[in-house]
């Protein structure tokens, strides 16, 4: 068995981003099932009643394979890339040091430093700048490597439209949309920081108008919601009952 206090800095580094890579595969699968299995037991049992209990068991197998599958195979891109970047970055910010650089290597350098790393406004202040330098295994060197590693798994692994994609899609963009305004409370930036845009005061006005632009979409552009939305409000709001019911 091999001494891991014989390997270098480098060997461990490799070893340790392998492994976050690893449990990244496995920990996206397991939480994958964990969430889905439940969502499509009731979804397919409560809306699925022209199914058979076979078809019912297949489409949950179908839909909770789908998103653990999905899930283990972003989170393991988006280890790998992170681990790629963060490699990457190291060996370039190594070589700044090097006096020995001509006109074209440096250009070609400062061009690789600038794809990996992005920006400068984009980096962090204490950025690592060095092989010496740790970072946790898992984890992005730069916050631009982030969404470089997210943006690559969201187009080769979630780009493919499929319910369960959309549903995720959706899922998340709505939550973007309220994270970024509460970081541009939190940043100072206007309007979005005035005592009149906080939470409190500005979420009636938003279901308001949520609400308000869902019910008249319903009721006027219907094939424009989603079939998902739109079989649940046909529950609900295309529920009649019949006259003998009501007579008795």
């Amino acid at each position: 068995m091999q001494d891991n206090s014989s390997l270098s800095p480098g060997t461990h580094h490799f070893w340790d981003e392998a492994a976050a890579i690893l449990s990244g595969l496995i920990g996206g699968g397991r939480y994958g099932l964990k969430i889905r299995v439940p969502h499509a037991v009731v979804m397919t049992f409560l809306f699925g009643n022209n199914m058979s209990f076979r078809k019912k068991l297949q489409v949950i197998a179908k839909l909770a394979a789908e998103h653990a599958s999905n899930l283990a195979a972003f989170a393991f891109s988006y280890k790998l890339v992170l681990a790629a970047l963060k490699f990457c970055s190291r060996w370039i910010n190594q070589s700044c040091g090097d006096a020995n650089l001509n006109s074209l290597r440096h250009i070609i350098r400062t061009t690789l430093s600038l794809i990996v790393d992005g920006p400068q406004f984009l980096r962090k202040q204490s950025a690592v700048s060095s092989l010496n330098a740790t970072n946790s295994p898992g984890m992005p060197e730069q916050p631009y490597h982030s969404f470089l590693a997210g943006a690559f798994g969201g187009y080769f692994v979630w780009g493919r439209y499929s319910g369960v994609n959309y549903q995720l899609l959706l899922y998340l963009a709505s939550r973007i949309v309220v994270a970024s305004m509460k970081l541009a409370s939190e940043k100072g930036i206007r309007p979005f920081s005035s005592q009149r845009f906080r939470f409190p005061r500005v979420y009636p006005w938003a279901a308001a108008g949520i609400w308000g632009t869902v019910m008249m979409l319903f009721e006027e552009f219907p094939d424009m919601l989603h079939p998902s939305l739109k079989r649940s409000m046909d529950e609900i709001y295309r529920f009649r009952l019949s006259s003998s019911s009501i007579d008795r």
